[in-house]
């Protein structure tokens, strides 16, 4: 029995299978069944057997209409805090996609290391750096408060968004358990957005005063 860890989130394995290939390519999309339902250990939300299941009919729609919206704000140019999505992205496109390529890393390599890995810690460190350059660049830019917010909430649907989808589709965990994860996960990314958005909004309008 085997579970790996990216502190301070996670990558857990499935521990019904013998310890065998266990990356992202390798797992079924769609795998049938639970893997250890009620079993999973969770951060913030405390265990629902009620919830704790898997059902399509819910997870589906959801990830559609996030999507959708990312469409939508697109194509029609609607402005969150004044700034349209391209706005927000064509700075940092770059940052955005290095992290979700670390997320990727850590479900195609990250699975076979040891739950302790540096490597596992350096991978987490790197999207936390990627939030924090962002945030920096664009506020540099003359974003506000409610800017760098919605930057944090893009980097958590980005980043944490990715993983409970893959841990959802390839990795038979429940709706509760991605809840679990992605109100963490994104509560991490929160904090670093707003947290250094802020000092580094303070700092730059005591500059202009």
């Amino acid at each position: 029995m085997k579970t790996l860890a990216a502190y301070p989130g996670k990558i857990e394995i499935d521990r019904n299978i013998p310890e065998v290939d266990q990356s992202l390519f390798s797992q079924p999309f769609m795998r049938p069944g639970v893997v250890e339902p009620g079993s999973s250990s969770l951060d913030i939300l405390s265990q629902n057997l009620t919830w704790d299941v898997r059902n399509d009919f819910i997870f589906i729609p959801i990830f559609l209409a996030v999507i959708l919206t990312f469409a939508a704000l697109a194509l029609f140019k609607i402005k969150v805090f004044g700034k349209t999505l391209t706005e927000y992205l064509q700075p940092i496109w770059y940052f955005v996609l290095i992290a979700a390529a670390v997320v990727l890393w850590q479900y195609i390599v990250g699975v076979t290391l040891e739950g302790d890995s540096i490597q596992l810690r350096i991978s987490q460190i790197i999207w936390e750096l990627m939030v924090g350059i962002s945030v920096y660049l664009l506020s540099k830019k003359g974003f506000g408060y409610g800017n760098i917010f919605f930057v944090g909430v893009l980097y958590s649907i980005f980043i944490h968004g990715l993983k409970v989808s893959i841990r959802y589709f390839f990795y038979a965990k429940t709706l509760w358990y991605v809840l679990d994860r992605f109100l963490y996960g994104s509560l991490l990314v929160m904090l670093v957005a707003v947290g250094l958005g802020f000092i580094f909004i303070l700092s730059r309008n005591k500059k202009l005063n």
